[in-house]
């Protein structure tokens, strides 16, 4: 019988900023593929090691192997490339995620086609025709290559380079739930019970952010926004309980951003006993819709305040100003939702005096969590396209929150030193007055 191998290849590091979730790509593609009745086998390689995952790979012959990549998994993934290239020949390898669609011509290379952005029918049914074609690397010019959105390759004897596609908002509601029976789920649960003595796992509910941060990127989802159907995501989670997790990180770019579909999902949270986290932005919050997250189980939210400078604010391009920022967390807080903010320091075009007006801010709100990085300029953000300095070809294989990667005005040993300082005098106070910050 035909098979596929889908690698997730992250490796656990242990570090203190590390969260960790099963690949939700990964499960939502197996659910598809499950529904060709295509033979798939995930290999999350979360708490493996390289060799083993490489033996257990081997081992299973798959026809088809897909790795999905992006910014700080592009190591792992040309190192499984040349594993599968030297002990499976045979073996038509293909490559997706936000750093192969942004730069498919690098990966064109070692791999034999990318399937860039949104590939949740593209992939599964080009395996099902791979198959019922009885095609192989060798004769895949047979097929119609042009008919899978986002389909790229130079190899094999073929040039295909098909236009990037985003699911509508019909498509996204018809997809199957995520399937999650192939995961490690104990270590997934040890792991958090070790951090914070819960049960966490991550889902999706919409899928797109309208808006243009500078900073920013997103090259699979895009720009479209787009919602789930809240019955299936209720049975998602009904799946998600029997799986033994009590906690939920929604993994949405904003979550809150549409009220109405955020008052229904509280609504409908309220009495199922679960947990819950989100990103938020600052704009749109209100006192009753604080309350209402809370009541519905909301523990924590993660906000982008990024700087205490609306000047700043606008040269980032956020679309929000420190008035929004001081008055969410206000109405956070006295919900009793914790709240975490991150913060961006040595933005280009700021000054000494507004970095200096940013950790002020950090230490002035009722948070319960910070955190300062230096501007990082992800490929297909406009940040990445206005810096000077970068090497395209840099191996990004670890993000370093203190260190430039472009050619920056600010002294990283100076930004260093106060984000140190800041971060001591904040879990000082906090320590000190624990209860002032809980939001109770």
């Amino acid at each position: 019988m035909p098979k596929v191998a889908l690698i997730f290849p992250y490796f656990r590091t242990k570090s203190s900023t590390e969260m960790l979730f099963p690949p939700l790509g990964a499960a939502s593609l197996l659910a598809q593929l499950n529904q060709r009745h295509i033979e798939t086998r995930i290999f999350d390689c979360t708490f493996q090691t390289f060799s083993r995952v490489a033996k257990a790979l081997v081992a299973y012959q798959p026809d088809i192997v897909g790795i999905s990549s992006m910014i700080l998994l592009s190591r792992n993934t040309f190192r499984f490339a040349e594993l599968v290239r030297r002990q499976l020949p045979e073996a038509l390898l293909v490559v997706g995620g936000p750093m192969p669609t942004l730069y498919p011509k690098r990966y064109a290379g070692p791999f034999d086609l990318v399937f860039r952005g949104e590939a949740d029918l593209g992939f599964p049914d080009f395996c099902q025709d791979y198959f019922t074609g009885q095609v192989s690397r060798k004769t895949i010019y047979q097929l119609d290559l042009a008919k899978y959105p986002g389909l790229f390759g130079h190899n094999l004897d073929v040039f295909v380079d098909n236009p990037v596609i985003h699911y509508s908002t019909q498509e996204i509601r018809n997809f199957p739930i995520p399937d999650r029976s192939q995961f490690d789920h104990a270590s997934y649960q040890k792991a958090w019970l070790e951090k914070n003595g819960s049960h966490t796992t991550s889902i999706m509910i919409t899928l797109g952010c309208p808006f243009d941060c500078d900073f920013c990127s997103r090259p699979v989802f895009g720009h479209l926004y787009r919602k789930r159907n809240l019955f299936v995501v209720f049975e998602e989670i009904r799946q998600i309980k029997q799986l033994g997790y009590d906690q939920l990180w929604i993994a949405d770019d904003n979550f809150t951003l549409n009220l109405s579909l955020l008052r229904q999902f509280c609504e409908r949270m309220l009495g199922m006993g679960m947990k819950w986290s989100c990103l938020s932005r600052s704009t749109g919050i209100t006192e009753d819709i604080a309350r209402l997250m809370r009541s519905s189980g909301c523990q924590r939210v993660y906000l982008g305040l990024e700087s205490g400078s609306d000047e700043t604010l606008r040269l980032m391009n956020k679309k929000a100003t420190l008035d929004d920022a001081t008055q969410a967390v206000e109405h956070f807080r006295q919900a009793g939702i914790q709240v975490a903010a991150f913060f961006i320091v040595g933005y280009p075009g700021e000054t000494p005096a507004s970095i200096e007006r940013t950790f002020r801010l950090a230490l002035s709100l009722p948070l319960n969590e910070i955190s300062f990085n230096v501007p990082f300029p992800l490929p297909g953000s406009a940040l990445f396209d206005r810096v000077s300095g970068i090497d395209p070809d840099k191996d990004w294989s670890k993000e370093n929150d203190v260190t430039f990667v472009y050619t920056s005005e600010f002294d990283p040993q100076w930004l260093k030193k106060r984000i140190h300082q800041t971060l001591r005098e904040f879990n000082l106070r906090l320590r000190q007055s624990p209860t002032s910050l809980s939001g109770t």
